[in-house]
């Protein structure tokens, strides 16, 4: 099983905390100086990946006919996805800008190219690995060709049927094994907790055998769940998606939430996002292991533990027996669990019926 996987500096996978990942996508309206300002904001905010997506849009679309399919909703505004992805894009030339200024300030930068030709354009400046989205799971002419490039590939599996991913992550491991998968839900925003879906997490990461994370459309402020009746925080939400062994999260990430474009009305802002950090760190240490007791049991321990106590008066010199003593609180004497490696010891003293025996009060 392939238990952990690097993109660049940061490492994903079992046994390391779960990585946060801040989904910049188009969010920058198009501005390279905006696209820094986030990557500085997530930073931070304590995010350890700042994600972009590169697009080229002859490469990526028909025009003529994603324009009679996806001029509805959110992109109707701007004509089609298309139009969105035309007049928001960033040049290749200013991925790499960014990327560099992504390594001077130290956050990963990575990018979701939407075309081979911008998985290509993104090979050549030296990303360290791609995301690939879930419209693009089921592309095995792309994304075989993307596997041959020989970097970390994370998936997301949004939109996608058991078989279809089968497909895909086969076809990818066959060419390289450096894989994640991201559980996605292709809504946006999510609105109703019973379609999260959080089983498929561990189910996937026995099927696959490789990290799987989870890649997540709902708001900072967590899901208004209409049959339910009630707001489900992020905390909430977090807990059971870290329950279930996501190795990363990924969130939408903006600077200013009432920007009008497609995505920041349900993204993290950097307050937000240092919160969410903050939660799954909290969270982490709630659902590790425990195997010692804690310092905040310590007080407790102290007067709730069973000593051994004189149940008659036992003379110095005699012999320790089990009918000697029973147990009772506190345990600050010898320790009830311990009695078996006192019999037969000597006291060293009169001790009367009812105190506590100490070790001191036994030959050594």
């Amino acid at each position: 099983m392939a238990n952990e996987i690097k993109f660049g500096k940061i490492t994903i996978g079992e046994g390391q905390p779960a990585a946060i990942i801040a989904e910049g996508c188009d969010n920058h309206g198009g501005s390279l100086s905006k696209a820094k300002e986030m990557a500085q904001a997530a930073k931070e905010s304590g995010a350890d990946i700042i994600k972009f997506q590169l697009h080229i849009p002859e490469e990526e679309m028909v025009k003529s006919e994603i324009e009679k399919v996806a001029a509805y909703g959110i992109f109707k505004k701007w004509g089609s996805l298309y139009g969105f992805v035309e007049k928001y894009q960033l040049k290749p030339e200013e991925h790499k800008e960014l990327m560099n200024y992504c390594e001077k300030i130290g956050i990963q930068y990575l990018c979701t190219p939407f075309s081979l030709r911008a998985a290509e354009l993104l090979n050549e400046m030296g990303a360290v690995g791609y995301k690939i989205g879930s419209g693009e799971t089921e592309d095995l002419p792309m994304i075989e060709e993307v596997a041959k490039m020989g970097k970390p590939m994370m998936i997301s599996t949004g939109m996608t049927t058991l078989d279809e991913l089968d497909k895909a992550v086969s076809s990818v491991k066959y060419l390289n094994s450096n894989l994640c998968l991201a559980h996605c839900i292709s809504t946006y925003p999510i609105k109703a907790l019973s379609i999260l879906k959080f089983g498929t997490i561990p189910h996937y990461k026995k099927r696959y055998e490789v990290p799987i994370g989870w890649s997540d459309h709902s708001a900072p402020e967590g899901i208004y769940d209409e049959e339910l009746g009630r707001q489900i925080p992020e905390a909430e939400i977090l807990a059971v998606a870290l329950g279930s062994g996501a190795a990363f999260i990924e969130k939408h990430f903006t600077l200013d939430r009432s920007t009008d474009d497609a995505d920041s009305f349900f993204s993290h802002d950097p307050v937000t996002l240092k919160n969410l950090v903050k939660n799954v760190r909290h969270w982490e240490a709630a659902l590790k292991v425990r195997n010692e007791v804690l310092k905040e049991e310590e007080p407790v321990r102290l007067w709730a533990k069973r000593s051994l106590v004189a149940v008659s008066d036992i003379p110095a010199g005699a012999g320790l027996e089990r009918k000697m003593f029973t147990s009772k609180r506190p345990g600050t004497g010898i320790r009830s669990f311990e009695y078996k490696s006192y019999l037969g010891k000597k006291t060293l003293r009169d001790i009367k019926r009812g105190e506590i025996i100490r070790a001191d009060d036994l030959e050594k």
